[in-house]
């Protein structure tokens, strides 16, 4: 999941030209052996030959992406729209059936808005992107470590969905919502656990980020931790040089993708091995926490009309001949 902010105006540009042309079209696959062929014994053309797949440029040459799918599902769109990166021309897109399937993120607020239904991908085509603490290793004690994997035991993909609805649509301050979170969840009760510790809680630049970072800020706050924050820092690039040198002590990460920014040679892809491997790649001053069920990843989106038209609730769905 490489996740990028994305500004206003950027967004409008893309809307705009979304509502005129809406991405430029691929054309038809053409390959053989998967999308079938149609004759006097009756059709076996899969149902992704029959539907168009929209996403980033990039999505149609990744290794996860449109190869990923064919290789890992034998699934294999009847044509591929460009799109923007998980957005509002994708959204519109897939709303105005532009596209029949899209790749979006897995907490993006228009899912549960616009009802749509997030193809399962029980082979792993899409690296796990389980959201945990990445902290120095001088600041894990046994306190901070305990109120951490607290927040990790509680946190999953619907509650970070929801938590970011709040952020993103309804425009509620990420402090707020992180206390309110944490109310709801019976963590804001005062405690001792990380009294005499004193940390710097930073966050990359996209609003995920921020809120989860205000949850640490003040659940560590809340059990005697003297906390600052330095919020939307960048990309990773900023921040990972900021975590070896001690100018940052703390900032939630996503398994998946901080392992390949460490190791470009990662294969792992289960939430468990990429755990294992993500521990063997850090660096020696860093460690990881508890990883919780909330995954922020790639997944294929379509809408509830086109899941209950051709049953559909998993990725490998596609693939079926109808």
């Amino acid at each position: 999941m490489n996740r990028k902010a994305i500004t206003v105006g950027a967004a409008a540009a893309a809307l705009a030209l979304a509502l005129t042309a809406c991405g430029s079209d691929s054309g038809k696959s053409t390959t053989s052996g998967s999308t079938g062929s149609t004759g006097s014994g009756g059709s076996t053309a899969t149902i992704a030959s029959k539907l168009i797949l929209g996403g980033p440029p990039e999505f149609k040459t990744r290794t996860d992406g449109v190869p990923g799918l064919q290789k890992n599902y034998g699934v294999v769109f009847s044509g591929y729209k460009v799109l923007d990166t998980g957005g509002p021309v994708t959204v519109t897109a897939l709303k105005n059936g532009q596209v029949d399937a899209a790749d979006l993120f897995t907490t993006d607020p228009s899912i549960a808005a616009n009802g749509f239904v997030i193809l399962q991908d029980p082979k792993n085509n899409f690296a796990a992107q389980n959201v945990l603490p990445l902290i120095s290793k001088a600041k894990a004690t046994d306190g901070v470590t305990k109120v951490l994997n607290g927040i990790s035991a509680k946190l999953d993909t619907a509650g970070l969905g929801a938590i970011l609805t709040k952020v993103q649509n309804d425009k509620q301050d990420p402090d707020a919502v992180a206390k309110q979170w944490l109310k709801d969840q019976g963590l804001d009760a005062a405690g001792t656990d990380a009294a005499g510790v004193t940390l710097t809680v930073g966050s990359a630049n996209f609003p995920e980020s921020v809120v989860l970072a205000q949850i640490y800020a003040e659940a560590l706050k809340d059990h005697g931790a003297t906390v600052s924050t330095k919020l939307n820092i960048g990309a990773r690039e900023v921040y990972v040089p900021g975590l070896k040198d001690g100018s940052i002590d703390l900032i939630p990460e996503y398994n998946g993708s901080i392992l390949q920014y460490l190791d470009k040679n990662a294969t792992a892809t289960s939430s468990d091995d990429v755990y294992a491997a993500l521990q063997k790649a850090l660096p020696p001053n860093l460690v990881v926490l508890d990883q919780s069920k909330a995954q922020d990843s790639d997944a294929i989106v379509v809408t509830k009309a086109t899941a209950d038209k051709y049953g559909l609730t998993s990725i490998a769905d596609l693939a079926k001949t109808q």
